[in-house]
Parts: C-alpha cells; structure tokens; sequence
C-alpha cells in the first residue's frame, strides 16, 4: 500500500491533446503509475498518479494546463473475485469513503493496482491494512 500523488487536469477532448499533455509528463522523466481519462463531450478530465509530481505539474503549466493535486492510496489486490468488494467493505466498515477509484491488472489472476481517493486516507489505510491487504 502506498500514499501517492494525482495530478488532474482537463483537456479538450480532441485528437492528440491527450498524447501531448502525456509526452510532455514523460519529456521531463516522470514515471506514469497510472490514470484515468474520463470524457465529456467537449473536455476530457485526465487523471495522473505520477513518480513526481513537482515536476509533472511544471511540465503540464508550461501547456497551460491548471494540475489540480490530491493524495491517493494504491493498493495492490490479487485479481481474484471478491478482493475488491472485501476492500470495499472495509473501507465502509470504517465510514471512509470512496470518492472515486480505477485499477488495472497486469494479467488475469495476478495483482491489480487500485487508486483509491478517499474522505480520508489515513483511516482509510488503516481499515486495509485491518483487513489485510498490502
């Protein structure tokens, strides 16, 4: 389980924004641990969790983009039925809430990374590591 950084920004959603604000994070070194990319009709919010996020922020400024920052919790969960939803619960359980969340596994039946952004990390983090999840 680790505590990482977001960026958030939003694009148009047009050919090639995407690609550009994406090229500019990786120009300046910066590791993409994940992200989501949520489209409107006209504007696509992006989502970052990043190596670095002083860097990724000054790189996407220079776009003109405004990177919005918020701390988010990874968590690593075997990709097997019911892993989420027991995290889930845990979560509950703790009156923590799940703002938003996306994951990925690498291949079926290994681990997913979860992004979890919560009303509070701190408890929420303590309520995983209760149910026993890294």
């Amino acid at each position: 389980m680790k505590h990482l950084k977001e960026l958030t920004i939003v694009t148009p959603n047009k050919p090639g924004k995407l690609a550009q604000a994406l090229n500019s994070v990786s120009r300046v070194g910066v590791n993409l641990i994940a992200m989501d990319s949520s489209s409107g009709y006209d504007l696509n919010m992006v989502r970052l969790v990043i190596s670095e996020s002083p860097k990724a922020r000054a790189a996407l400024q220079k776009l003109g983009y405004t990177a919005t920052e918020a701390d988010v919790l990874g968590v690593t969960l075997l990709d097997t039925p019911g892993q989420l939803a027991k995290a889930a619960s845990a979560l509950s359980k703790a009156k923590v809430n799940i703002d938003y969340m996306y994951a990925s596994a690498v291949a079926h039946g290994r681990e997913a990374l979860v992004i979890f952004h919560l009303s509070d990390v701190a408890a929420g983090e303590r309520a995983l590591i209760k149910a026993r999840f890294k």
